[in-house]
């Protein structure tokens, strides 16, 4: 925490100087405290020369820049920046810098005390460290210093997470950071609780070895990474291939009895199972979120996950048929309409069309209709209209389809249409004009590929609590 006014101590700790550049415009430094100057073998009497930039505070822009330094005369890289590459942390049109100063920028320490207080959690807030992100958060420099050249972070709202044109400032959406810092929170608590488990079952169990005691064995918990520490800190190894092999054989061939046995168990293991295969398939598509990939790709990436289609509708859906022909004599046979997924309802056999385009497809055009409106760009119009005409040609042949192609079990009463396409606008006029737009269109149902991502996220939250 920073230190008030009565707590500031610049014989040990270095002094502030604020310095007024215009109204609303500040700069801070931080000048060195005799005894780390002495022990840099810096000359005492020039430690005015020696000071160094700490924050810069734009009022009007509301826009604060920190400049992370090291403070401590003993290390070899007194007074230069703290991180290996990243120079400068600036928060600009995030929602926390509204807290950190009012219209009135601090002109005095007391008022720059007060901005270091309000800084996010994350943040090291006293002076006398160099501030910076606290000790805990120093992945996040690592893994942008790791990803980039970038040698300035802005934490904003009005970006996506990513390096600019120039690979000089690395952006990190707010929602990123907080989610960032969440989750380093939780593995560092996971952590904790892993290392107190394995250490008080240690004790017991020295103790009751010599008193012929049944020894005991950690709690892994629910936690994947809990039990990912629990087994480090016990010193176990991952399981060989052979190993692996052998356990998958003895399940298989025991597989009934266990069933009958402990059944509860066995479908513990099965959601353990499940929820790996999940965040595995998660982790995927991510990655090729990440890639530039033709249709082609994500074609193949659901069929091989046809599940994943469910979850773009609010009712159960099988797959009939990928690729299929719907302006053909049957689905499989060669027609000028292909679909890329024809799937029926489970229930009520109504048939549903998909069509897969990419994540990069823009859905708006860059250009405003009138301010705050945008329009839905020609690639999302275009492919509306495919899924549109697709649906036509189903219905005109659907008899003759049904019949050549031996499948009575599908209908066409409402056939549905499903566009996924591009990811979710970003700003809040882009976000509001997406949604006006698809929300008004009755025949085509529009899901971005971000939004099916989600929505695996939760089902994986989901089955976390249950497992």
């Amino acid at each position: 925490m920073a230190r008030g006014m009565l707590q500031y101590e610049p014989i040990r700790d270095g002094a502030l100087e604020v310095e007024v550049l215009h109204p609303g415009v500040v700069e801070v430094y931080f000048v060195p405290p005799e005894h780390s100057l002495l022990a840099a073998a810096r000359d005492v009497t020039e430690a005015q020369g020696k000071r160094t930039k700490l924050l810069d505070i734009n009022g009007p822009d509301k826009i604060l820049t920190i400049h992370p330094i090291h403070t401590f005369g003993d290390r070899s890289d007194f007074l230069t920046p703290k991180y290996d590459q990243v120079e400068r942390i600036t928060i600009e049109d995030a929602n926390f810098i509204y807290t950190l100063f009012s219209d009135e920028v601090p002109t005095d320490l007391e008022g720059v005390f007060e901005v270091l207080d309000n800084l996010p959690q994350a943040f090291t807030k006293d002076y006398a460290f160099g501030l910076g992100l606290a000790k805990p958060y120093r992945f996040i420099i690592d893994a942008v210093e790791a990803l980039s050249d970038c040698v300035e972070i802005v934490i904003t709202n009005s970006r996506a997470t990513g390096p600019d044109s120039n690979g000089e400032r690395f952006y990190i959406a707010e929602k990123d950071f907080e989610q960032a810092r969440v989750e380093l929170n939780k593995i560092d608590r996971n952590a904790q609780t892993a290392s107190r488990a394995v250490r008080a079952v240690a004790a017991y169990n020295i103790l009751a070895e010599h008193l012929g005691q049944p020894t005991q064995t950690p709690a892994a918990g629910r936690s994947p990474y809990r039990k990912l520490f629990t087994a480090i800190v016990q010193g176990q190894e991952e399981l060989s291939k052979e190993d692996q092999t052998a356990v998958i054989g003895a399940l298989t061939n025991h597989v009934a009895d266990i069933a009958a046995a402990q059944p509860e168990k066995l479908a513990k293991l099965r959601g353990d199972i499940d929820l790996v295969t999940l965040e595995m398939l998660i982790q995927r598509y991510e990655t090729m979120l990440g890639e530039k990939l033709e249709e082609s790709r994500w074609q193949t990436f659901f069929n091989e996950n046809p599940f994943i289609l469910s979850m773009a509708f609010g009712y159960p859906v099988i797959k009939v048929q990928d690729q299929a022909s719907v302006g053909g004599r049957k689905l499989s046979g060669d027609g000028e309409k292909i679909t890329d997924f024809l799937v029926k309802n489970r229930l009520t056999n109504n048939v549903a069309l998909f069509e897969i385009k990419k994540p990069q497809t823009p859905l708006l055009n860059n250009t405003p209709f009138r301010e705050g409106v945008y329009t839905p760009s020609s690639d999302l119009s275009g492919s509306m209209n495919q899924a549109l005409d697709q649906k036509y040609q189903f219905q005109k042949q659907v008899t003759q389809i049904k019949e050549n192609s031996r499948l009575y079990d599908i209908e066409s009463y409402a056939v549905h249409c499903c566009l996924i396409i591009g990811r979710t606008p970003e700003g809040e006029d882009k976000k509001k004009s997406f949604e006006l737009f698809r929300r008004n269109s009755k025949d085509v149902e529009i899901v971005t590929f971000d939004e099916l991502l989600e929505k695996l996220r939760q089902l994986s939250v989901f089955l976390r609590g249950s497992v």
